[in-house]
């Protein structure tokens, strides 16, 4: 009775600890993670204005004081308590279509990198598993579109797709939708770009044992390239995919700064700095203030972030730094 009893009370105290034991293994874990972030704390600020970029693209229909079309003022009103930011040429509120603006930049930029990622993976997988005749063609090809300077192929995609007609503001998703356009228009750009890296990577994969281990058991070509060589060069799509978002969210107010990118009234970073605007930047800087300054910490913010992932995801450089 007393070794039941004995062997009771061993029972329960592996019990008791065998949750400490799973707690003190994830904050392991979690400092494991974490020990790369924080040597690299510009990478954390860059994380921090994504995060706040994102969120204050999804809920700027609950945030903004006023709609983004909104005639809430007079013509140029200097930063007040009802407009925060002051008023634009039109009397619209800056602050209103800064929120909003962040919408189509975010929308677009995940749209177009999402897009032209996951196309230039899937051709950089197939042409360097393939090889042969097949990887030529897919080569030359994409090199004659990558002849082309980038920002008048997509003015080209654009014209031949057309304009986007206009845009439902609010609703990122269906933003998102409406400019479909203009993402399919610089996702194809990106193309030739992503291939390249994934190819590079996937001619030295396909080389290891285990790819010949896989052929050896009888796997088809599909799984070994989808199941067993894509997942060991994912941290290159990864790292290509953060490193693209900046130059996105940059290109596309560049393309709607030059009146190719949204419709006219669509609330967007880059056609809030052209048009009447632009004439008012010395004696109304307030104008350009809101969504210039958006558009730089997003763009620096992008970059820091897209740094570190390579940095740490990266195989070449892991324990480089």
């Amino acid at each position: 009775m007393a070794q039941d009893v004995r062997s009771g009370g061993s029972v329960r105290e592996e019990a008791a600890a065998f949750p400490a034991f799973e707690t003190a293994s994830l904050r392991k874990n979690i400092a494991k993670a974490w020990a790369p972030w924080r040597r690299r704390p510009l990478g954390v600020i860059g994380a921090a204005i994504i995060i706040a970029a994102v969120f204050l693209a999804v809920f700027a229909s609950l945030i903004a004081p006023y709609e983004p079309n909104a005639f809430v003022g007079g013509r140029l009103d200097s930063p007040n308590g009802t407009n925060l930011l002051g008023t634009n040429t039109l009397g619209q509120d800056v602050l209103s279509r800064t929120l909003y603006g962040a919408q189509v930049s975010i929308a677009v930029a995940i749209s177009s990198t999402l897009m032209g990622v996951c196309l230039g993976t899937a051709i950089g997988v197939f042409s360097a598993y393939v090889g042969g005749w097949v990887d030529l063609i897919v080569q030359r090809f994409l090199e004659v579109l990558a002849s082309f300077p980038g920002l008048i192929l997509v003015l080209m995609i654009v014209a031949a797709l057309g304009k986007p007609a206009g845009a439902r503001e609010g609703n990122i998703a269906l933003l998102a939708w409406d400019l479909r356009t203009l993402s399919i228009a610089i996702g194809v750009g990106l193309i030739f770009g992503v291939m390249r890296v994934i190819r590079s990577a996937v001619l030295k994969e396909k080389s290891l044992p285990y790819v010949e281990a896989a052929k050896t058991i009888g796997a088809g070509s599909t799984r070994i390239m989808f199941r067993h060589i894509l997942p060991n060069v994912f941290p290159y799509v990864i790292v290509t995919f953060s490193s693209l978002v900046g130059f996105i969210i940059l290109l596309e107010a560049g393309i709607s700064f030059l009146g190719y990118g949204v419709s006219i009234g669509t609330a967007s970073w880059g056609a809030d700095l052209s048009g009447r605007n632009r004439d008012y930047f010395l004696t109304s800087p307030w104008v350009m203030l809101g969504p210039g300054v958006a558009l730089t910490l997003t763009v620096m913010g992008a970059n820091f972030l897209g740094d570190t992932l390579r940095d740490v995801l990266d195989p070449r450089l892991r324990g480089s730094r």
